[in-house]
């Protein structure tokens, strides 16, 4: 019988009070629903104490017990967690070589930065799958560099270094970005993405990887992730936002703007409220009611310091009301999801989106900036894409288009029921047979 690992960093953690992140959840969701399909044998390693599932063989590394999730790492912190996993879980697989032999096995990793020795695994002979979440090397260089230089730019200077000898130099989190995601694209046989500017952005950066006559497009499959159902009663979900509009002081009149995200510089939070700024100097709404709910906690890494600029930006708003609900499990988002009326995905950068297609899926209009998942799933009948010239001019643009929504309400009521239809085709179902096709294909019999 054929085999797959699947090896997820961030998994064996109680997802609905632990904010690990989008890359988790499809992990989860994957793992889930995979035991349906009788054909192969599934084994999970991640580092919670918990199995993701009843049934599920998993296994935690690189040790058994209680330790803090990741969200608690400071950046030097993580650094050590992804060695300390990378290692764990790669002994761990070669130690079982007789068991799951490389012929009869995929193996397929949910996480770049924090995944196994893939140059090991490769070398025993296991083909390998890389489920992409963030392209680590475009995300570094959006938030920590201001995206000062292209990212294809960025790895060409890194081989370079990495052929004269020059690794020593850079330090271990550098090369936790840098020779991790470098070695993913070179001994992945597959590559999954979500949206097809991400693959064509990990394409331009690692071309040179390519053996000669090699297509990308052999070893790259883009995926877009759609959206698994809640289980959340809807008579249950609507009580609950009626409790809410009464204790918010919702009134018919009122207009309910949303986000959902960590707390994090690359989510885009202070330019919505820039934004909203602009908005309430427009005489057109001089005396409408409008409320904003930022839903999520802050990041762990530099999440505390970008709260209290969002904060901050929210205080200088007069009439618009700006709420912090904090995480929100999936009763909670379900309820939130029926107040609003538009829901802003503003990010400066955002591998997929899986919350505007969660948004979506409860039939709330969107307003995204225009990053990468949103350009494969977004449609002008639900939704306003905002390109982003520069961040300084990022808040006119969100404002424009807040203002043209949010000046026809009964066209966000349509858009509402189109978005809802759009995410009845996007079932995660799909994507789970996809993405397993892409692992067990590459085993012998295919």
């Amino acid at each position: 019988m054929k085999n797959l690992v699947f090896i997820g960093s961030h998994l064996g953690y109680p997802m609905e009070k632990t904010p690990l992140g989008g890359g988790a959840m499809v992990g989860l969701q994957l793992v889930r629903h995979w035991p349906k399909d009788g054909s192969f044998k599934l084994a999970v390693l991640g580092s919670g104490p918990e199995p993701p599932d009843k049934g599920i063989d998993y296994v935690q590394l690189p040790k058994a017990g209680p330790h803090p999730a990741p969200v608690k790492l400071s950046e030097l912190e993580y650094a050590r967690f992804s060695r300390d996993f990378e290692a764990g879980t790669t002994e761990w697989l070669l130690a079982q070589r007789e068991r799951l032999p490389p012929a009869r096995t995929c193996v397929m990793v949910n996480d770049i930065a924090e995944g196994p020795d893939l140059e090991k695994l490769s070398c025993a002979g296991y083909p390998i799958v890389s489920v992409w979440h963030v392209d680590v090397v475009d995300y570094f260089n959006k938030l920590y560099l201001r995206n000062i230089v292209r990212p294809e730019r960025l790895t060409r200077v890194y081989e370079r270094s990495r052929r004269l000898g020059m690794r020593w130099v850079i330090p271990d989190m550098l090369q936790v970005v840098f020779e991790k995601q470098r070695n993913t694209v070179h001994y992945s046989d597959r590559m999954i993405m979500p949206s097809s500017t991400m693959a064509a952005t990990v394409g331009r950066c690692y071309g040179y990887l390519l053996k000669s006559g090699e297509d990308w497009n052999v070893r790259m499959s883009v995926i877009p992730w759609g959206m698994w159902r809640q289980d959340v009663p809807d008579e249950a979900s609507q009580a609950q936002a009626e409790s809410l509009r009464k204790h918010f002081q919702i009134g018919p009149e009122t207009a309910v703007l949303m986000t959902l995200s960590r707390i994090s510089p690359e989510k885009g939070l202070h330019l919505l409220l820039l934004a909203l700024k602009a908005v309430e100097s427009d005489e057109r709404f001089a005396g409408k009611d409008i409320c904003l709910f930022l839903c999520g906690e802050p990041a762990f890494m530099q999440g505390a310091a970008y709260m209290r600029t969002v904060e901050a930006c929210a205080a200088g708003l007069k009439r618009v009301r700006v709420f912090f609900p904090g995480y929100l499990a999936a009763p909670d988002k379900a309820a939130y999801f029926r107040l609003a009326d538009v829901f802003i995905s503003p990010s400066v950068h955002e591998s997929y989106g899986l919350n505007v297609v969660e948004a979506m899926q409860a039939g709330v209009a969107i307003l995204a900036s225009d990053h990468y998942g949103v350009r494969d799933i977004v449609d002008p009948s639900f939704g306003r894409v905002v390109h982003y010239p520069s961040r300084t001019k990022a808040p006119e643009r969100l404002a424009a288009a807040l203002i043209e929504l949010l000046s026809d309400p009964e066209r966000l009521k349509e858009m509402g029921r189109a978005a809802s239809a759009a995410a009845e085709r996007m079932p995660f179902s799909d994507t789970a047979r996809k993405v397993l096709a892409c692992g067990l294909g590459l085993l012998e019999g295919g």
